[in-house]
């Protein structure tokens, strides 16, 4: 499951930065795999690794960031953060990036 690998990445990458989820929003880029789902599998996968933040992990951010596509008909390169989006120039479908995703952490601006 790479979702499990993604969690301890984040898990670890905090626990050596002192830092909790409630300090950080998750950018995702990249994917082959739907949105919701892999997001859903991402949380329960932290929840598993950090289970003393379950507040912070059913808060946290998660958003997609754009990653390219090419269109396999017409060839029109474009940006999405959609994993596999119609071509917006001929509608047609494109095929999943080829790669998984890949977590950036971000750090929250402090409020006050």
């Amino acid at each position: 499951m790479h979702e499990a690998g993604l969690a301890r990445g984040v898990a670890k990458a905090l626990r050596e930065r002192g830092l909790r989820l409630g300090q950080v929003r998750l950018a995702v880029r990249g994917g082959r795999h739907d949105a919701t789902e892999f997001e859903a599998e991402l949380r329960a996968h932290l929840a598993a690794e950090i289970p003393d933040d379950a507040t912070a992990i059913a808060s946290l951010e998660v958003r997609r960031l754009p990653s390219g596509h090419m269109c396999p008909t017409c060839g029109v390169e474009f940006e999405s953060e959609i994993v596999a989006p119609a071509c917006p120039k001929c509608g047609v479908d494109t095929l999943a990036e080829v790669t998984d995703e890949v977590i950036e952490i971000e750090l929250m601006e402090a409020v006050g």
